[in-house]
């Protein structure tokens, strides 16, 4: 009962979002949005949506490439879907997700220490990333004068901890931070993640240019839902902002990730249709739109990622390497990561 609980809570926000939206809209404007709408612009929503895919793909490349290993590109792009469904489906600030990835990748005989940079770098990247879109869309808010007390508040609350994150996730996997780290240790919810950070190699989240790289990529995957969004719109027949409707989704986003229910069901929703409407786009058309991007984020992949889960997790082809057997070196002696 606890596990659903915030999922019925979230879809009772959400059927209250769109009885609102329906009670302020007017019943000619729905059919005009209908029938004013161009399928074609939903086609294009859906392409750029399967590049945030690639783009995460790169991501678990990056450092995968960096150190002459080899992984199909088709794994990544189908870990990609998996760790949407289960960062959306299993609510645990991307652990579960990120085991899963990093366990599929030592299957497919990448070292761990590789295997742990990458994941380490990942949230280190994607934290990155979220600081500069975010920053952003401040300042587009404040320029336009739609900025909001709450909204600035939450915002800077944010930035200062995924700062902090960012900073401490790459202290702890060079080996600084002992005690805090030890401390850490003891948190249930965190150990797994704990031991990423440890068995990581420093090399690779020291370096600089991957970091820049991986930030770079998850910048991109921002990018391509904002756009997205704004795509959407154009598909029901309206024009906006660019920049409007890049600071909706990023505040969107925001509270969102803040929220209690998984994937923010029901708080992006509201959040969405209203700031929309601030930068002047009709309420039948922000409503339409941000249900069609949540059709494609949130609700689409959850069937196929479902599947892909089960298929890589049962695939007995991806036979785990004896460690024993062939321990990894780092400069000339095993690494920390070597059973």
């Amino acid at each position: 009962m606890k596990r659903w609980l915030p999922w019925v809570f979230g879809s009772a926000i959400l059927i209250g979002v769109v009885i609102v939206g329906i009670h302020f809209s007017e019943t000619k404007d729905l059919v005009r949005v209908v029938q004013t709408s161009r399928p074609r612009w939903i086609l294009a929503a859906t392409v750029l949506q399967l590049m945030t895919y690639l783009a995460q793909g790169e991501v678990f490349r990056a450092p995968v490439r960096v150190t002459k290993h080899y992984i199909g590109a088709t794994l990544v792009y189908k870990l990609s879907l998996v760790k949407l469904f289960m960062d959306q489906a299993l609510p645990s600030a991307g652990i579960s997700s990120t085991v899963f990835v990093a366990k599929s990748l030592q299957r497919n005989r990448i070292p761990r220490d590789v295997v742990s940079a990458s994941m380490v770098l990942n949230l280190a990247s994607y934290h990155i990333a979220y600081v500069v879109c975010l920053v952003t869309a401040l300042a587009i808010t404040i320029a336009t004068g739609h900025a909001n007390w709450i909204v600035m508040m939450i915002s800077v609350l944010f930035l200062l901890f995924a700062i902090g994150l960012v900073a401490a996730v790459i202290a702890i996997s060079a080996g600084k931070c002992k005690k805090q780290a030890a401390l850490l240790e003891r948190v249930p919810v965190v150990r797994s993640a704990m031991q990423f950070l440890k068995d990581a190699d420093a090399r690779l989240t020291q370096d600089l240019r991957l970091l820049a790289e991986t930030s770079f990529w998850q910048i991109v995957i921002f990018v391509l839902d904002a756009a997205t969004m704004w795509v959407l719109i154009l598909a029901l027949g309206e024009h906006a902002s660019v920049r409007g409707v890049y600071a909706s989704f990023m505040i969107s986003s925001l509270l969102r990730t803040m929220g209690v229910v998984p994937g923010g069901l029901g708080t992006f929703e509201a959040t969405s249709v209203l700031t929309l409407r601030m930068i002047g786009v009709a309420i039948p058309v922000a409503l339409s739109a941000t249900l069609l991007f949540r059709g494609l984020t949130f609700w689409l992949p959850m069937l196929p990622g479902l599947w892909l889960s089960k298929n890589i997790a049962l695939d007995r082809r991806q036979t785990p390497r004896p460690e024993a057997a062939r321990p990894e070196f780092i400069d000339g002696r095993p690494s920390e990561g070597t059973a």
